[in-house]
């Protein structure tokens, strides 16, 4: 059974949520076979206040990186 935990800051609508979460459990059973009902995906958001990288703190990660 399969546990997914993606990190992420604070941000993303509920639909937005529920694309990535069906993204994940897809790309999950693609690549290593796992039946959907085996698959758990964790969200966990973060506030900007949390974050860091490159060396900068409350670097807007979402806004500055919307792939689709």
């Amino acid at each position: 059974m399969p546990l997914i935990q993606c990190d992420l800051e604070v941000g993303l609508t509920n639909d937005e949520k529920r694309d990535l979460v069906h993204r994940i459990m897809k790309a999950t059973h693609e690549t290593i076979g796992s039946a959907y009902e085996h698959i758990n995906v964790v969200l966990r958001e973060h506030p900007p206040s949390n974050l860091g990288e490159a060396g900068e703190v409350e670097r807007r990660l979402i806004s500055s990186c919307r792939c689709r």
